[in-house]
């Protein structure tokens, strides 16, 4: 228990020495992070450039994503760090074995099916789930617990520049009325050339949310904190055009932790006062406007919530039981291993707006059948165990370090809403990042145990 112990020692505090970057060997990660979110805001630099935003998600003349050199570079990196020196973090022998053979079974997979739909498609879901080599790259080497927090720290920081890019583009677009509506005619987005893939904010926004809410009133740069609440002001914002039910009730529950989890009386005052406040600042910014456009902000927020919860409205899950019991009866037709790398519905009449399940397990099941599922699922399911077990451990240590170890953990729990109601499985931006929380949380939790 003794890197537990360091949480709460005055020497083991954070400290900013000018050849950090020098130190630190993330620059694999943060090139992936920086990637990342390009991607989020590329929609909307190419929506104000008005070109397509392919010329942002692809390297120039080669036209290969970004993203899949962000993880084959993760991947060559280890195997070469590999061969240079031997592996120091312990008890992590079963996730290394599960993760390779999740990989070794997707190879074949991809060698079985190849040409059933194009290639280069094919390769492009390859590389989604290629990206658990990150797991396996941080279950190996012991990384220290400053480098972690550092490293931590700075992506929750360009993300905050990431969701004001994106937040107040989209606002700005909505009230000029450059936009388009779409699902069940609430949701607002951004109309963009050539468009083909969605890259999820949903592992960014809660975590820019949780850390702006803990750095905006902790002891620090004002400049940070400035940034923080312009990002806050653009996530509430957002939330009332782009009706995202998941975002809603992590909002939700990471306002309820960071008001009450581990406060003392002046503690919860002191957070429920800057909460008010910001909210008010955000209600008086953008709610009158907002309500002229017919987006009531408390109106549009309740509504979301009922909605949220109203299991019994036919609208609900907005059509994709439709493609989750196609892809159930396709699944039956390949039982134990799946149908592949190929495309739900390719061939069929299923309707083209309901393609996608929606649903990570069943699309597991569609593509792996129940060998490659179960080995997913139990990589899964260790993950998110080391992501509890460490949060319970360090519940009742009391410093800046542990208190944004426990923050990230939480942040990290709530892809499992994603896994459960998007496309998460192929979304290889969001999934790498995903990934890479519960690493770093896994490299954490066995230095502890």
């Amino acid at each position: 228990m003794e890197l537990v112990k360091k949480f709460n020692s005055r020497k083991y505090r954070i400290s900013r020495p000018t050849n950090l970057y020098k130190e630190i060997n993330f620059n694999k990660y943060l090139f992936l992070v920086f990637i990342y979110l390009f991607g989020v805001v590329s929609a909307s630099i190419a929506s104000i450039m008005n070109i397509d935003v392919q010329n942002f998600y692809r390297i120039p003349v080669i036209n290969i994503r970004w993203i899949d050199v962000a993880i084959l570079s993760i991947v060559f990196n280890h195997l070469y760090s590999l061969a240079q020196r031997k592996r120091t973090l312990k008890n992590t022998n079963l996730i290394i074995f599960l993760c390779i053979s999740y990989l070794v079974y997707e190879s074949i997979q991809l060698i079985r099916t190849l040409g059933v739909i194009d290639i280069m498609t094919q390769l492009s879901l390859f590389y989604c789930s290629l990206s658990i080599f990150i797991i396996v790259d941080l279950s190996v080497y012991i990384i220290p617990l400053y480098k972690i927090v550092f490293f931590i720290k700075k992506i929750s920081i360009w993300g905050a520049y990431g969701v004001i890019i994106l937040n107040y583009y989209l606002l700005y677009s909505f009230f000029r009325g450059n936009i388009v509506i779409e699902d069940l005619d609430v949701r607002v987005a951004i109309k963009v050339i050539g468009s083909k893939e969605t890259v999820y904010s949903f592992v960014l926004v809660p975590l820019v949310y949780a850390y702006g809410l803990y750095f905006i009133q902790e002891k620090g740069l004002l400049w940070k904190k400035i940034l923080f609440i312009f990002a806050l002001l653009s996530i509430y914002g957002a939330l009332i055009i782009t009706f995202w039910r998941g975002t809603v009730i992590m909002i939700v529950i990471i306002t309820f932790y960071f008001l009450f989890a581990g406060s003392n009386l002046k503690q919860m005052i002191i957070r429920f006062t800057s909460f008010i406040v910001i909210i008010t600042l955000g209600y008086f910014i953008f709610g009158g406007t907002l309500a002229e456009k017919g987006y009531d902000p408390l109106q549009k927020i309740t509504e979301t919530i009922q909605f949220a919860t109203d299991v019994k409205n036919p609208d609900w899950d907005k059509g994709r039981a439709i493609a989750q019991d196609y892809a159930i009866k396709e699944w039956k037709n390949n039982l134990w291993f799946g149908a592949g790398y190929d495309e739900l519905g390719r061939g069929k009449s299923m309707p083209i707006n309901s393609i996608n399940p929606h649903n990570g397990i069943i699309t597991s099941l569609f593509h792996r059948g129940v060998f490659g599922t179960i080995i997913y699922m139990l990589i899964l399911i260790f993950l998110f165990s080391y992501a509890v077990k460490g949060w319970i451990l360090l519940r009742n240590y009391k410093s800046q370090e542990s208190e944004i170890v426990k923050i990230f953990i939480l942040v990290s729990l709530f892809w499992i809403i994603t896994f459960m109601t998007q496309e998460a499985l192929w979304e290889k931006y969001s999934l790498s990042i995903e990934y890479l929380y519960l690493g770093l949380i896994t490299n954490i939790y066995k230095q502890i145990v």
